[in-house]
């Protein structure tokens, strides 16, 4: 593995008594975020793109945790003992956070906790009771009932689901060009502001052309094209528009489905990269709680959500 520069190192912004080095690890669909607190409470933050150590689908090869608890090893040297605990994106069932955390624990010479990245928001705010919804590289929305059973709602992918990601919103903005074209005329799609600005991104003038190319790309390379959907939707794109209201509508539905089955606590902490960079919507989503789940409160986390990690590590 090359050798990994901080990118940053920051005072802890949790308040964790430290006696041996704690870690908390945020693996992202993108990017590994890792903060180290040494004994003396010094804290060293350090992002690397996920593919450096991901080669394929994580559960792909045992290699990809290898190289996954050596760049954590490499961030704690002489400190046996150290307390880990990783918030990772793509460990959605029990089966799978099982497998993970064999598998780092095999690396590891202290305690190991491995659960889904979402999962890491709300410690990360301050809760030890509440939803957490992910909008980002990937959706989905999780919680737990009184017993501690974890709940969710979405996140099985980009290609059929993840509504409100950044991938989802591209891929809903294409569907949306089609049904105009079929149900209208193809010319009346290609007038939309946000159909153009898509056709101009992928270098195509038809929607014939668009579908294709859309379709021979991975789905999470839609994803770099979500911000001209905000964008058209600004610039009066009534396409954009109902695809940023249909996100906004399912992810509030989701969030009313997990509280009927049981999912306890009074705020849904979000984060993600399109949940917070995107005011839209936000204030959209906050306007369908308000049929949907009135009684929650939306918070946007403004904390990195490794520190989450960094709370479910020192509980080790």
């Amino acid at each position: 593995m090359p050798e990994i520069a901080p990118e940053r190192a920051v005072p802890s912004r949790t308040t964790i008594a430290v006696g041996t080095a704690t870690v908390g690890v945020d693996v992202g669909g993108t990017k590994t975020h890792v903060a180290v607190l040494g004994p003396d409470g010094d804290r060293t933050d350090v992002v690397v793109p996920s593919a450096e150590w991901r080669h394929g689908s994580l559960f792909t090869s045992s290699d990809n945790f290898t190289r996954l608890a050596s760049l954590v090893a490499d961030l704690v040297p002489g400190e046996p003992g150290a307390r880990v605990a990783y918030g990772i994106h793509g460990v959605d069932t029990p089966a799978q956070e099982a497998r993970a955390t064999a598998e780092l624990r095999r690396h590891a010479s202290g305690p190991v906790r491995v659960v889904n990245d979402a999962r890491l928001l709300g410690p990360a705010a301050g809760y030890r009771e509440c939803l957490t919804l992910v909008v980002g590289t990937g959706a989905a929305l999780l919680g737990t009932d009184r017993d501690g059973v974890a709940l969710s709602a979405d996140g099985y992918g980009a290609v059929l689901s993840d509504h409100g990601s950044a991938p989802a919103l591209v891929r809903e903005l294409v569907r949306a060009a089609l049904r105009t074209a079929d149900w209208e005329t193809p010319a009346a799609a290609l007038a939309d502001p946000a159909v153009r600005a898509l056709c101009d991104a992928y270098a195509v003038t038809t929607l014939h052309d668009l579908a294709l190319a859309v379709s021979l790309q991975p789905a999470l390379a839609w994803g770099a094209h979500a911000p001209l959907v905000f964008d058209a939707a600004a610039r009066g794109s009534a396409l954009a528009d109902g695809v940023l209201r249909e996100a906004a509508d399912v992810l509030a539905r989701n969030v009313a489905a997990v509280r009927r089955r049981g999912a306890v606590g009074d705020v849904i902490v979000a984060a993600g990269g399109v949940i917070t960079a995107q005011p839209v919507l936000r204030e959209l989503l906050r306007a369908r709680l308000t049929e949907h789940a009135p009684d929650l409160a939306l918070e946007v986390l403004t904390a990195p959500p490794v520190d989450g990690a960094l709370v479910l590590a020192a509980d080790l």
